[in-house]
């Protein structure tokens, strides 16, 4: 939103610079698409390099994950007790996801009714 405001802040002051110099030479002119140019790719390489930070925390925090679950997996081979608990909350996630996917189901069907009945 901050960015949305600069954008609109600095595309009112190009255009109150405009109808101030209205005999402004085509070189100025130029000049001005240039530096504005110059500003327009400095912010996308600040972007891109936002997204590429995202992306290494991301990729960190998979193999964290990764370990996180090979470790677990490890104890479930060793104590069956930990065992019969991963199996209880897999069949409990595989009974949400069926649930989410029937309310989904649902909702879409109840959609498409209504949108052909209009």
């Amino acid at each position: 939103m901050r960015e949305h405001a600069e954008l609109l802040s600095s595309v009112r002051d190009d255009i109150s610079e405009y109808k101030a110099s209205g005999s402004m030479s085509p070189r100025m002119h130029l000049l001005r698409e240039r530096a504005a140019i110059h500003g327009s790719i400095a912010h996308i390489d600040d972007v891109i390099s936002q997204a590429q930070t995202t992306r290494s925390v991301l990729g960190s925090q998979r193999t964290f994950f990764g370990d996180v679950q090979g470790k677990v997996k490890q104890l479930g081979e060793k104590f069956p007790v930990i065992r019969g608990l991963l199996g209880s909350i897999r069949r409990k996630r595989s009974r949400d996801t069926l649930i989410l996917a029937a309310v989904i189901a649902a909702c879409t069907l109840f959609l498409i009714i209504y949108w052909l009945s209009k």
